[in-house]
């Protein structure tokens, strides 16, 4: 038998744990580098996402691919600092942006976001948060995630 392989991810949240377990390694093209193994993908939300804190200065210094949660209050000029802040060379596959706004804000704020980073040219993987969705209730289904527009 094999062994399977899994990824995990959580939120950067508690910084002494995650610096207890920041390791430097070699890289494949034999430099040193800054890695956490907490987790594979570290990630910060609406209460550590403030560029000029710690968590974000955190996650700056280790090469670990890093999720943004975005809520409704994302802002696209927050966000594409963000992007310069955490991933200054824009290597693809080191960043994704977590969408996290509900179903009823989500046709008003995403469209914006997402026409920033691609004007921008920024390399980001998308997803949204299927945990916090908000449910659509009908004739044929209670309690289904339903995307807006698919009724």
């Amino acid at each position: 038998m094999r062994e399977p392989e899994f990824y995990s991810s959580h939120e950067a949240l508690l910084l002494t744990y995650e610096a207890a377990l920041t390791r430097q390694s070699m890289t494949s093209s034999g430099h040193m580098s800054w890695y956490c193994s907490s987790a594979h993908m570290l990630w910060v939300g609406e209460r550590t996402r403030q560029l000029e804190g710690a968590h974000v200065e955190f996650l700056r210094g280790i090469e670990n691919p890093t999720g943004v949660k975005l809520g409704p209050t994302a802002d696209p000029a927050e966000v594409l600092t963000m992007l310069d802040t955490l991933n200054p060379d824009n290597d693809p596959g080191k960043i994704m942006l977590i969408i996290r706004m509900g179903q009823d804000k989500l046709m008003d704020r995403l469209p914006a976001l997402l026409r920033a980073v691609k004007q921008e040219g920024r390399h980001v993987v998308w997803s949204v948060d299927p945990m916090h969705w908000k449910y659509y209730k009908g004739q044929w289904c209670q309690n289904a995630s339903v995307w807006p527009g698919a009724r």
